[in-house]
């Protein structure tokens, strides 16, 4: 990762907010409301993107960010940018789902209060010159039932608040299980039976398939008649077509709306419906919450661009600081295995095993998977293929990825595998680390060596007979080729032996020639200084 990274910043966001980006070498190009054309035409000379909700990153920015390799979206939702496009040009796509929390849940408050006592067209009366009382009588918050369907961080938020209220929660999370949701000191109960005791609804689950118009006409006539109907989470989830007729018949008696199936709504007729309180997208607007998304954006592009640290990604298996300090050297083992094995394999690999062994076996197979990926696609895909792209890719193409683990290794500790195949072949590599990060392939071809994959190497099976070292250092010496280290491991039942040499330079392609007709030698293999790139 690189001081030097140049970012650019296409939506309103303060100097000083920007600061963990300069504090760390970062060049900062700030044109806040940049265009679409222009947008395309400067954003190949930039390593990362951060924006708001105006800017829309689609896969024409993607296509023409050719140096694009994080994008940072200061805020919570990510609708402005096109993930399938980021994934696979290689991007990672970051938010900030804390930042806005607060200001989240509060709104959601506010309207719930505001819309139980008609406190908005009550003071557009007043402003009109009516001093009444009656057509705004209103119903009071203690003792009734709000039902929070979604409880992430702000439905949480809200049913904190909303208790402390005097308001009874009721709560349905498709992802927790109800004893989770007790836990929380929320009634846990199913979508329907939720809209059926509830005498006020509001919904904070993402956009998604299977949340697009969850608030349907359907579950609509499973909830209590004159119920109260929020959305600040976002458009889409309501079915505004079913809520308007709902209110039309009187089934639903209001609805709080901050969000909306097309924005800015200008010809929506709930914006306009008597008893609807619509908002333009409050949900993050604070001051505070626009400062401190910003501010954490800033500070995850910062340690993605200097460290190559993963928070918040949308697209992308994430990894604290204290995590990634472990994994980290078994990381690039993965991705140095998965290169070997690819320069080994004769034809064109199909299917991948990655087996975890041992203390192995307590981390992530899914990061150390993308990563063996990574390396050993490289050589046919290349251009911008990463971790963050590569089984999208590779799953296009065919090709197959099994992870599996195995409890312990009768040698080493924690034993990471790869093994590659390709219709002709199969190369299978165990590495491991010596200390810390000591990078080791600890056998090959099913005999054990000690070998550094890294640099220029050469595998060359051959007989198990006296003088084959010597003959294969002597070629390499009238060639000008020195070894730089060497490890020799024999079959088991003896009827063969393989040298790993590391060499200080590629071996020249005559070398490789009269290796491979010498006699007693099986195969020659040459890895090229690049897999450790």
């Amino acid at each position: 990762m690189s001081s030097s990274a140049k970012v650019l910043v296409a939506d309103a966001i303060a100097t000083d907010e920007l600061s963990p980006l300069v504090s760390a070498g970062v060049q900062v190009d700030h044109r806040a409301g940049i265009s679409k054309a222009e947008l395309l035409e400067v954003i190949g000379a930039y390593d990362g993107l951060l924006v708001r909700s105006r800017t829309q990153v689609d896969a024409a920015v993607f296509a023409a960010g050719t140096s694009l390799r994080v994008v940072g979206r200061a805020g919570t939702g990510v609708d402005n940018v096109d993930l399938a496009a980021a994934t696979r040009a290689g991007v990672v796509v970051m938010n900030v789902p804390s930042g806005n929390t607060n200001a989240a849940a509060e709104l959601t408050i506010a309207l719930i209060a505001a819309l139980c006592r008609n406190i908005v067209p009550a003071a557009a009366a007043l402003r009109a010159g009516r001093f009444e009382q009656k057509p705004f009588v209103g119903v009071e918050l203690t003792g009734r039932t709000l039902g929070v369907i979604g409880l992430g961080r702000i439905g949480r938020a809200v049913a904190r608040k909303a208790q402390g209220l005097g308001l009874k929660v009721v709560g349905y999370d498709p992802l927790l299980a109800p004893a989770a949701v007790e836990e929380l000191g929320i009634v846990s109960a199913s979508l329907e039976a939720l809209a059926a005791q509830s005498d006020i609804i509001s919904v904070h689950v993402p956009l998604a398939e299977k949340t697009k118009h969850m608030i349907d006409a359907a579950l609509i006539r499973c909830m209590k008649p004159g119920v109260r109907l929020l959305n600040v989470a976002r458009g889409g989830i309501v079915d505004e077509s079913a809520l308007l007729a709902a209110l039309e018949s009187g089934a639903v008696a209001g609805a709080a709306l901050d969000v909306f199936e097309t924005e800015p709504p200008t010809s929506n007729p709930l914006v306009q419906h008597p008893r609807v309180l619509a908002t333009p997208h409050l949900g993050a607007s604070t001051e505070e919450a626009q400062s401190a998304v910003a501010r954490l954006i800033a500070q995850q592009v910062a340690r993605f661009l200097t460290q190559g640290v993963v928070e918040n990604a949308v697209n992308l298996w994430g990894m604290e600081a204290e995590e990634r300090a472990v994994m980290e050297p078994w990381l690039l083992l993965a991705r140095r295995l998965g290169a070997v094995a690819a320069a080994l394999l004769q034809g064109r690999p199909d299917r991948m095993e990655v087996v975890r062994f041992g203390d192995g076996t307590r981390w992530r197979g899914e990061p150390l998977a993308a990563e063996a990926l990574v390396g050993a696609l490289t050589p046919w895909l290349g251009g911008r293929l990463n971790a963050v792209n590569a089984r999208l890719l590779a799953g296009e193409r065919g090709f197959a990825v099994e992870e599996r683990m195995q409890p312990e290794h009768r040698s080493f500790p924690a034993l990471l595998r790869v093994a590659l195949h390709s219709a002709e072949d199969s190369v299978v590599l165990d590495g491991t680390l010596f200390g810390r990060s000591l990078l080791r392939v600890v056998r090959a071809y099913g005999m054990n060596i000690d070998a550094i994959p890294e640099g220029a190497m050469l595998f060359v099976r051959h007989a198990d007979k006296p003088g084959m070292i010597g003959r294969i250092g002597t070629l390499l010496a009238e060639h000008g080729v020195n070894i730089a280290n060497m490890s020799v491991g024999r079959h088991e039942t003896r009827d063969g032996a393989l040298s790993v040499l590391n060499l200080d330079q590629e071996a020249p392609q005559a070398v490789l020639d009269a290796l491979r007709v010498m006699d007693a030698v099986q195969s020659c293999r040459a890895v090229p200084a690049s897999v450790s790139a």
